[in-house]
């Protein structure tokens, strides 16, 4: 594909989510608005991850894109389809597809590879592209050696690996992660991380990444920040965090690298604003001495 083919694709909307509200009734019989006059357009071919403290809405936004969820009020539409049109459903879910927090929810059946074919098996794909689709999608993760084994006796990081090859054998354009990363260890968690990114960079795959880690969110396009059903902001991660005192009141961590770079601009030192990475701190601090 030529990089302008690319660059004019990327720029075509994939989600779009127009003045959308979600309200659901707790066990009190109470209405409880978690969304609330939602805006926000996510291209093709796009890195976005959203951010929030628990309660912040990430997650129930997250729901609508894939249609767990349909909006109370406004609309979601996936490459123009209405979330509401019920004939639209399966349309919209072979385009985006979810990996959630607890892999262990996703995964259900006793050997890797057909765990992976799952899917696509409930699709009616045929045989022979189900073989050449589980193939594929496990030489992405990195877990074709693990095809012929039990998904239980693996790590929670392979496991996760193997919930996105999953969702990858039904061929979407995008896929939405939910905190996938929440459970696991720092190597699982650095596993799952390049997964995606390889996704997004080597098969032009569009991703929306729910975390609260913010050394994972500054690898995305952009980030967008929730707070109590709204998005308070979205922009390049050296944009959103170089505000480090008002994600901080926020109840969110910032990049150690940026915190430092912010207290070292306080005490007097000439340092660059959108620092977010410990190389941009590091070259940061060479030039100002």
């Amino acid at each position: 594909m030529e990089l302008e083919e690319m660059q004019t694709r990327e720029r075509e909307p994939m989600i779009v989510v127009s003045r959308m509200s979600h309200s659901y009734e707790d066990e009190m019989g109470n209405q409880v608005k978690a969304l609330d006059q939602i805006n926000l357009t996510i291209n093709k071919g796009e890195f976005v991850a959203i951010i929030g403290t628990n309660g912040s809405g990430k997650s129930t936004l997250a729901k609508h894109f894939n249609v767990l969820l349909e909006p109370t009020e406004g609309t979601v539409s996936v490459l123009g389809m209405d979330t509401k049109d019920e004939e639209k459903l399966w349309g919209i879910r072979s385009h985006v597809g979810m990996v959630f927090q607890n892999p262990d929810n996703q995964i259900v059946a006793a050997i890797v590879e057909e765990d992976v074919a799952f899917g696509p098996e409930n699709l009616g794909v045929p045989p022979a592209e189900i073989r050449k689709r589980v193939d594929k999608a496990l030489d992405v993760v990195g877990m074709q050696a693990y095809r012929h084994h039990a998904p239980h006796l693996l790590s929670g990081g392979q496991k996760q690996r193997i919930a996105i090859a999953g969702v990858l054998a039904m061929n979407p354009d995008c896929i939405v992660l939910d905190e996938p990363t929440a459970m696991l260890d720092p190597m699982g968690r650095k596993d799952v991380l390049k997964t995606v990114h390889a996704l997004h960079k080597e098969e032009h795959m569009t991703v929306v990444y729910i975390t609260h880690f913010m050394d994972e969110a500054m690898t995305a396009d952009r980030i967008v920040v929730m707070k109590n059903g709204h998005i308070l902001q979205e922009g390049r991660p050296a944009d959103i965090f170089k505000q480090v005192e008002s994600l901080k009141e926020l109840g969110l961590d910032v990049p150690v690298a940026a915190e430092v770079a912010d207290k070292l601009r306080k005490d007097g030192y000439a340092i660059a604003e959108g620092i977010v990475t410990d190389k941009e701190l590091g070259d940061a601090l060479c030039l100002s001495y």
